[in-house]
C-alpha cells in the first residue's frame, strides 16, 4: 500500500494553505476583541478543512484503491494544524495560550490513536489494502 499519494499531497498543500490563512484570520480577529469574526474564521476554516478532505480523500481512495479510513489524511491534518498553532504562538499572534495548544494537541492525540487503533483493525480485515468484501465479491 502506497502511504503517501498525489491526492494526500495535494490535501497537504491545500491544508497548509487553509491553516496558515486561518491561523492570521484569528490572530486579526482576537486583536480586534471581536468573537463574531473568530466564529466566522472558525467555520469557515471547519468548511474548507472538511470539503478539501472529503474531495481528495474520495479521489484518494477510487484512484489507489486504498482501504485506510482516512486515517493518513487525520494524521496529516493533526500534524499541520498542531505545528502552525506552536509556530504562531512562537512567532507573536495572539491566537491562544501556550497552555491551550498543549491540552489540544494531547486531546486531538488521544483522538488520532483511537482512530490508528481502527485503523489498524480496518487493516487486519484487508488484504493488500482492499477489503475483504471487496475481493470477494
Amino acid at each position: 500500500m502506497r502511504v503517501f499519494t498525489q491526492r494526500l499531497g495535494q490535501f497537504a498543500i491545500s491544508a497548509l494553505i487553509f491553516t496558515v490563512a486561518f491561523r492570521y484570520a484569528l490572530d486579526l480577529s482576537v486583536g480586534m476583541k471581536s468573537f463574531p469574526a473568530a466564529l466566522v474564521c472558525s467555520i469557515v476554516y471547519f468548511g474548507l478543512m472538511f470539503f478539501a478532505g472529503w474531495y481528495y480523500g474520495s479521489k484518494d481512495a477510487v484512484e489507489n484503491e486504498i482501504h485506510d479510513i482516512g486515517f493518513r489524511f487525520h494524521f496529516i491534518t493533526y500534524v499541520l494544524c498542531i505545528a502552525l498553532g506552536y509556530a504562531s504562538y512562537f512567532i507573536g499572534w495572539n491566537t491562544e495560550p501556550l497552555r491551550s495548544l498543549n491540552i489540544g494537541a494531547i486531546c486531538w492525540g488521544i483522538g488520532l490513536a483511537l482512530h490508528f487503533v481502527f485503523f489498524l483493525f480496518a487493516q487486519k480485515n484487508a488484504i493488500s489494502g482492499y477489503a475483504k468484501e471487496e475481493i470477494s465479491q
